[in-house]
Parts: structure tokens; C-alpha cells; sequence
């Protein structure tokens, strides 16, 4: 019923999932406080609140889009999302090089994934954690992939390094979401992040090395509701010339940035923080 509905209609019932989500429901309301406070110790509690609470509205919208990919149109979906810069994804394809689309949960990252194959001709998947309960991973595969069903578009995270090495004589275009919290391992790539000491997944970067793909980080805000613009930042085109951990600071920084200009449009409710680093 939510995905046959009308778009005005859809941010309707989104708005009614608001007040549900956010005033009876109170979902994660404590973690969303907690990381917002310290994030941003400069600002009012006036305006953590409402960031606090444009985040929910934002969250419920992005909600009803993702399952309004069941039954959207591909045409009806590219007129909502503008890309401002694709020539330096076009450029990148014609030196035949493959890339990681760096993205973290901000705007609408399952738009992106359906749309990432019309910036240009690269072979586009995605990376992905396999969800536990296989009925819905079935179903969620279903939904995140392209209009022309691909069966190889989806990359389990697992073997997505083994499958890669298989493509090499591709030009790929691979998403990746990679703001994460990861186990809070020795191998983990830790540095400071909206005042706190962040740990990170350091598998980009690695894999960005080992295959010679090029990192470009995707930026995509939300204009209003169900309008989005994406733009693309290189982050190397060339990773053997960066020095060790250089990719990984450069995305860190790219997020910080996003978030601190638009701090309701990040993925506030997830536990980012759970680990702190070990000191010898």
C-alpha cells in the first residue's frame, strides 16, 4: 500500500509515521540525543532539538522512499535525483578506470544505488552485509537492484574481494556505505570524528590499493522531500600514490564536513560510538 501510493500522498503518510515514530514510539530517542549532544557541544539545546527532530521527519520520508522503489517508475525516480557533476565519473570511465563510490547514510543511499548505472557505462554494484533472517535478504536484494534485475549488481561483503579480483577485466563502478561501526579491532582505522575518537571499517582503502581502483566520495543532500543532488568528489584517482591511510582520512573528512552543513540529514540513530580504542 505504501509503495502504490501517489508521491504528495506518500510524504502525507510519512508525516503521520513522524508523529508515531517520534512522539509515541520515542524509537532510539535517547541515542539519537546522546549523539547529537556530542557531536555538536557548540550549539543550544534549542538547536539540537531541532535537529533532532528534522531528523525524524527526514528519517520516516526516507523510509517510504526506500519502499517506493517496489513499484517506481526508472524514469519517474531520475527526474527526483540531479547529478551536478558527472563528468568526473564520465572522465573516469574513459581511462577505463574503476572506482569505489564511497557513501555514507545520508540523503538517500538506496536512490543512489538504483540510479548509480545511468552516470555512466561502468559495470555498477554494490557491496553488502548479508542480512540474518534469509527471506528478507532475498527481498532487499530484490529492491536494491537495477531496473534490469541484474543478478551480479549485489556483492556480498564477504566475498566481495574474491568477486573483484574476478572482474578485473571490468570497468566497475562500486558502491560502497562505509560509516559503519565495525568491531573495534586492532585493524580498524581510528581517528577523530564530531569530537569523539571514531573507529572505521579500513577495507576501502585496502581494497582501493590492492585492486588500483580510484575513490570518489558521494555527496548527496536532500533538497526537499524527495528531491536530491549528487555531487562527486575525487578522493584519488591513483591510491599506490597516497601515503598509508590517507584515502580513509580524506573520506572521514568529506562526512564531517557533509554532516556539520547538514546535520539532519545523517543516519543519527545508529550506535556509532560502541568502541573505544585499546591503549597499549
Amino acid at each position: 500500500m505504501v509503495s502504490i501510493t501517489p508521491f504528495p500522498l506518500l510524504y502525507l503518510r510519512s508525516s503521520c509515521y513522524f508523529l508515531l515514530l517520534y512522539h509515541l514510539l520515542r524509537y532510539r530517542r535517547k541515542v539519537v540525543r546522546d549523539n547529537l549532544l556530542k557531536s555538536f557541544p557548540e550549539k543550544s539545546s534549542k538547536e539540537i532539538k531541532r535537529i533532532e527532530r528534522r531528523f525524524y521527519r527526514n528519517l520516516c520520508d526516507l523510509g517510504v522512499e526506500i519502499v517506493k522503489l517496489m513499484t517506481v517508475k526508472p524514469d519517474t525516480l531520475a527526474q527526483r535525483v540531479r547529478f551536478v557533476n558527472p563528468e568526473l565519473i564520465r572522465e573516469l570511465y574513459d581511462k577505463q578506470r574503476s572506482y569505489f563510490a564511497a557513501i555514507p547514510h545520508s540523503g538517500n543511499w538506496e536512490w543512489y544505488g538504483k540510479l548509480m548505472h545511468r552516470v555512466s557505462d561502468h559495470k555498477a554494484s554494490a557491496i553488502y552485509k548479508k542480512l540474518s533472517n534469509p527471506d528478507f535478504d532475498a527481498f532487499i536484494n530484490r529492491l536494491r537492484r537495477n531496473f534490469n534485475q541484474d543478478q551480479e549488481q549485489m556483492i556480498e561483503a564477504q566475498t566481495a574481494l574474491k568477486t573483484l579480483v574476478r572482474r578485473k577485466d571490468l570497468v566497475n563502478a562500486i558502491l560502497l556505505v562505509g560509516d559503519q561501526s565495525p568491531r573495534g579491532v586492532a585493524s580498524d582505522y581510528w581517528t577523530d570524528f564530531l569530537h569523539r575518537d571514531t573507529c572505521w571499517f579500513y577495507g576501502l582503502e585496502k581494497m582501493a590499493r590492492l585492486l588500483d581502483y580510484a575513490v570518489v566520495f558521494v555527496e548527496m543532500t536532500r533538497m526537499r522531500r524527495g528531491r536530491y543532488e549528487v555531487r562527486f568528489h575525487l578522493i584519488c584517482e591513483d591510491p599506490k600514490t597516497m601515503e598509508e591511510g590517507a584515502i580513509m582520512e580524506q573520506y572521514v573528512r568529506h562526512i564531517e564536513r557533509f554532516i556539520q552543513d547538514q546535520p539532519d540529514n545523517w543516519l543519527w540513530s545508529h550506535r556509532r560510538w560502541k568502541h573505544s580504542r585499546q591503549v597499549a
